[in-house]
């Protein structure tokens, strides 16, 4: 079994040298292409943005097989998603800052942002990605223009918009593990003048489960709809757009299972000893038949008004999320526990922003309001195999209900001192208030109670940015900037003690040298960014011993390195992107339970992740030709828990994975063929382990995997 992929990573990477060495006897290479993002607010090329940003455009994603926000990761060192079943737990981290707090009464380090609406929580920022122009990962804290949460750092997802002329498109993918992804979509104009105009997608993507489980329902298995609506109006002084986006789940439970020799964390240890033997990384008993299933449902309507001295923009978001699944949670077949969880979210939010090119000087100001109401129920149900006897055979109920209201009013201005010298100024305030009602009725002996906490914070967070224009190829960048992230409530507390323990606010100050540069007529671009993050009270979930959490603040934490990314295209054929971020992320004061943390690893964070990916066309006369795209990602070890557990499969070392796609594109028609492959390599590696004690409960990252692709666009 091993030879195929072997053979398949073998073949690629012939193709990449031979294509290179081709190249260098072909013409003169043409620029690399110019990318526009927005993360500023604007539309600006990519190397006039003095931020540190990873672009991701729509045919990227579709080459290196993307189709959910974690795959970015492999294109965007520096990066790091773990994301766990259908993503209602998804750890997200950003240059070694991050959370892996993930209940409802918690948000996240790095905000999720679609169309510029911010995706509250954990809870479905893993639904499929349908009709999307980019992705922008912007690292370093950016809450002065994208606001609440982004204090490690902000993913902005952008999608198509309509367009003035009729045009479509269509395709489908299938694969090993009876893999099937279809979608469509078509836009158009729907006046005359094209001034009112449409766009609708839709996609549904199935896949058998990765994993066999002998005893029962295979976890793991995906069964996903999605689609999106727009109607936009373009006039000469307004634009008015109104979309709305679908998304339902029925999937297989988590897939995880007790990676660690050690069981004692989950289970007793005569229920560990009565495991079955005959389990593989991908064959796997357990005694639950669980799922997940979520229902997302959202709106979004923007109005930019053109006034005689600035630009008005209004931006309205609703979102609702549903959420339900019955997970093992000792990943066994022993009847240690099982966790229900029953979570609606209901989000609203509301932007104003004034925003103008006078001159010399570029501004922005705005006001924000956000409201969060969020109606959560878990259900924990122990046997007589879980680790702690007094809380075995034992029904825990865990409801919360939790209302968020943030404000927040915000500016920013950059005034050309000279030609090529630039100072940027700007800042946000921000006031948080949270309520939680918690009725709790824990499993074993402790007694039902009521809690009610009414916290608020407030925070202002400056940032100042000097950009120097070097020459006309060369932009040399200095910024400081500060994040906060308010804070937040307990998870499934055992105690009325620990849930009227509130943890504190995080705050985030970050600096950054960089530098964009262009050379050899556009066909190199390089960028580098020195940087470095200090972060307070970082906010972190441990598991001490099975059955109880706790959500603390670790005292000091910094990170440290340097982000680099190349792009080349020496001849017109060829096309070689090297991306890095290598980074020194510990705990510099984190104790805890009188037990100290400091010089430990930051969670979720390797010291070194490299992306490379390389393109070579290779014609094939008048029938067209055939692109060769190959790509390698890496990742040194990653630990999972302040302690840094060392045991075996506790944590995961350093891997590699191989990617490959193969497409043919004929000279006259309107489709494209392609085969492709995902860990071309078969490697074995965990997204994500859970430490509880001395166990570990593992999720496996995805086998190899294969298929072919077919795709049709009218000309």
């Amino acid at each position: 079994m091993k030879t195929l992929p072997l053979l398949a990573s073998t073949s690629l990477l012939a193709l990449f040298v031979a294509g290179a060495a081709q190249a260098q006897t072909t013409a003169e290479g043409s620029a690399v292409e110019e990318v526009i993002v927005t993360a500023q607010k604007r539309a600006e090329n990519l190397q006039d943005v003095p931020i540190s940003i990873a672009a991701v455009p729509a045919t990227a994603l579709e080459r290196g097989g993307v189709q959910t926000i974690d795959g970015l990761q492999r294109l965007a060192p520096g990066l790091n998603i773990s994301a766990i079943g259908s993503g209602f737990v998804s750890y997200t981290y950003i240059r070694g800052a991050g959370t892996n707090v993930i209940d409802s009464g918690s948000d996240p380090s790095v905000a999720y942002f679609m169309d510029e609406v911010y995706l509250a929580g954990t809870a479905g920022l893993q639904s499929d990605l349908l009709d999307v122009e980019r992705i922008e990962v912007l690292k370093g804290p950016q809450g002065t223009l994208f606001g609440r949460n982004a204090a490690a750092g902000a993913i902005s997802i952008v999608s198509k918009r309509p367009e003035g002329a009729f045009n479509a498109y269509a395709s489908a993918d299938a694969g090993n593990h009876d893999f099937l992804a279809v979608r469509g979509g078509v836009t158009g104009p729907l006046t005359a003048d094209g001034a009112w105009r449409f766009r609708l997608a839709g996609a549904h993507r199935e896949r058998g489960a990765y994993t066999t489980n002998p005893a029962g329902r295979d976890p793991g298995d995906i069964d996903n709809y999605t689609a999106r609506g727009q109607v936009e109006y373009q006039g000469e002084t307004l634009l008015f757009r109104l979309s709305g986006d679908l998304f339902s789940s029925d999937n297989g439970m988590t897939n995880h299972f007790l990676s660690t020799a050690a069981v004692t964390g989950f289970l007793s240890p005569e229920a560990g000893a009565r495991l079955p033997t005959d389990q593989s990384f991908f064959r796997r008993y357990y005694n639950v038949d669980g799922f997940e299933k979520q229902d997302t449902r959202s709106l979004t309507a923007r109005i930019e008004y053109e006034l005689p001295f600035a630009t008005l923009t209004a931006i309205t978001g609703w979102r609702d999320n549903q959420f339900k699944r019955l997970q093992d949670q000792d990943g066994s077949l022993a009847d240690g526990y099982a966790l229900g969880t029953d979570q609606n979210d209901i989000t609203i939010s509301q932007e104003l922003r004034l925003s103008a090119d006078s001159g010399p000087l570029r501004w922005i100001g705005g006001l924000y309001f956000y409201h969060g109401m969020t109606d959560r129920r878990d259900t924990i149900d122990s046997g007589p195999d879980f680790a702690v006897p007094v809380l075995r055979s034992s029904l825990g109920t865990y409801g919360q209900n939790i209302d968020t209201k943030s404000y927040a009013i915000f500016g920013q201005a950059t005034y050309e001192v000279t030609e090529q010298l630039s100072l940027t100024v700007g800042g946000r305030y921000t006031k948080d208030k949270k309520v939680s009602d918690q009725a709790t009725d824990p499993f074993g002996p402790a007694g039902a109670y009521f809690v009610r906490l009414t916290p608020s914070w407030d925070s202002f967070d400056p940032a100042l940015t000097v950009e120097y224009d070097a020459t006309q190829d060369i932009m040399i960048y200095a910024s400081a900037r500060q994040g906060f992230k308010s804070g937040g409530f307990q998870s499934l507390p055992g105690s009325l003690t620990l849930a009227s323990t509130v943890y504190d606010p995080e705050r985030v100050r970050a600096y950054e040298l960089g530098a964009k540069t262009q050379w050899w007529d556009d066909r190199l671009t390089a960028n580098v960014a020195l940087f470095r993050a200090d972060i307070d009270d970082q906010q972190i979930l441990r598991i001490p011993s099975a059955g109880l959490t706790i959500i603390d603040n670790a005292g000091k934490t910094r990170t440290k390195g340097v982000d680099i990314a190349l792009s080349a295209r020496p001849v017109p054929a060829l096309r070689v992107d090297f991306n890095a971020t290598i980074q020194h992320a510990r705990f510099r004061e984190y104790l805890s339970n009188g037990v100290s943390f400091a010089g430990k690893h930051q969670l979720r964070s390797p010291d070194r992740q490299i992306s490379i990916v390389a393109e070579y066309t290779v014609p094939v006369g008048e029938a067209g030709d055939i692109l060769l795209h190959g790509e390698y990602a890496y990742q040194s070890k990653v630990f999972f828990d302040a302690a840094n557990t060392s045991s075996m499969n506790a944590n995961q070392p350093g891997y590699g994975l191989v990617g490959g796609r193969i497409i043919f594109r004929p000279a006259k028609g309107d489709w494209d063929f392609a085969v492709w492959g995902k860990n071309l390599a078969d490697k074995r590696y965990f997204r994500n382990v859970a430490i509880s004690g001395p166990s570990g409960l593992g999720t496996p990252g995805d086998p190899l995997t294969y298929g072919v692709s077919v795709n049709w666009r009218l000309r």
